[in-house]
């Protein structure tokens, strides 16, 4: 008898360089699952072009086994920002040999990485070429610009937001804690004080949260530093010889470092309550418990938002769009919070999309198996 359940291949992985990768990775699984209830589902490797040192225009490394090309699967689904100008470097010749062999592929939590002219040209002459058959985006921008891309396309929202539908963390008896994850920009000298008691004092950024005035000034140096460049931002940490506090004001402060590879143990544990793996479980279990995040990473800030906690983002990338997506456009200005009802609302709605679209997808491909 011959096995007509669906087998669906899921893109994953380099979780070491960036576990925000993990985020949309796990709530991804979660969403195919309820997609294809009766498939055969599996993880498997990114494509690993994407590796950091790699250089990502000459595509993937040479001599890479192309284990994708020879993947048995109906369905391939891919995540995340990949719409960026070397996707036909990293993804045209594999998308031919899965073209060719009617294997069909779909695009979830989409985005592109800088929005633009360049990135949008290359992208969309892959997209032309090889149509997916389903697309769902996390952010209107990109939407806009790939909604004629395929067949079935939906202006859909981060996976990461769907995580707390698969994993409930345990509870941590750490007492009330703020999170404070700086990877790229330096984490700034915080403030405290009673509502109104830093009233005429100048900050880079001030708030009033958790019956407090708190005001943020970032060291010029490695801001300076960090506006340069990847590789400058580093520089500029590992002169960052500051004592920054374990708590404030009766908050403890836990740091989180999204970077597990490279290794840098100096800049992950130099300063109090430092945390890293290289799992994205210990993340979840912090950012679903946090008073506040206050972050330069955006998938810090999902997560926190995912699980009903504020944040707070300080970094200018437009990969921020996925906030204006769920109504968080003030995430820069101020703490946020995600309202958990309309949050569900938007799950259900894109669910909805996606089982329809596969639903219209599937009947040829099981007249001909039976």
């Amino acid at each position: 008898m011959v096995d007509s359940k669906p087998r669906v291949a899921l893109m994953y992985g380099h979780w070491g360089q960036n576990i925000g990768n993990a985020f949309f990775n796990i709530g991804g699984r979660w969403i195919l699952d309820q997609m294809f209830p009766d498939a055969h589902i599996f993880e498997i490797q990114d494509q690993p072009g994407y590796r950091t040192f790699n250089r990502k225009r000459n595509g993937n490394p040479k001599n890479d086994l192309g284990l994708l090309k020879h993947l048995e699967a109906d369905y391939v689904v891919l995540q995340g920002p990949m719409l960026t100008e070397t996707f036909g470097a990293l993804w045209e010749d594999t998308f031919q040999i899965l073209h060719a062999r009617g294997t069909k592929v779909i695009l979830l939590s989409a985005a592109f990485f800088h929005y633009t002219e360049k990135e949008i040209a290359a992208a969309l002459s892959v997209l032309e070429k090889y149509p997916p058959a389903i697309i769902s985006t996390r952010d209107r921008q990109s939407y806009e610009i790939i909604k004629d891309a395929a067949e079935h396309t939906y202006a859909g929202i981060d996976s990461a937001f769907f995580v707390p539908k698969a994993y409930e963390p345990p509870r941590l008896d750490l007492g009330p804690y703020i999170t404070l994850n700086f990877d790229q920009y330096p984490e700034p000298d915080i403030t405290l004080a009673k509502p109104g008691f830093l009233k005429g004092q100048s900050f880079d950024s001030s708030f009033e949260f958790l019956n407090r005035d708190w005001g943020l000034a970032a060291p010029s140096f490695q801001t300076k530093m960090s506006k340069a460049g990847q590789w400058q931002c580093y520089l500029g940490a590992f002169a960052d010889f500051r004592n920054l506090p374990a708590d404030m004001d009766g908050l403890k402060v836990v740091r989180p470092e999204h970077r597990v590879n490279p290794d840098m143990v100096w800049k992950i544990y130099r300063q109090p309550n430092g945390l890293c793996s290289d799992e994205p479980y210990t993340y979840f279990t912090i950012y679903s418990q946090t008073e506040l995040t206050l972050s330069d990473r955006v998938h810090a800030c999902v997560m926190s938002l995912a699980y009903g906690r504020p944040a707070m983002l300080f970094h200018p990338t437009p990969r921020g769009h996925i906030f204006e997506r769920v109504g968080m456009e003030a995430i820069r200005d101020k703490p946020v919070k995600l309202d958990p009802t309309y949050l569900e609302s938007e799950r259900q709605a894109e669910l909805a999309f996606l089982r329809n679209a596969v639903a219209t997808e599937q009947p040829d491909e099981q007249q001909a198996a039976a």
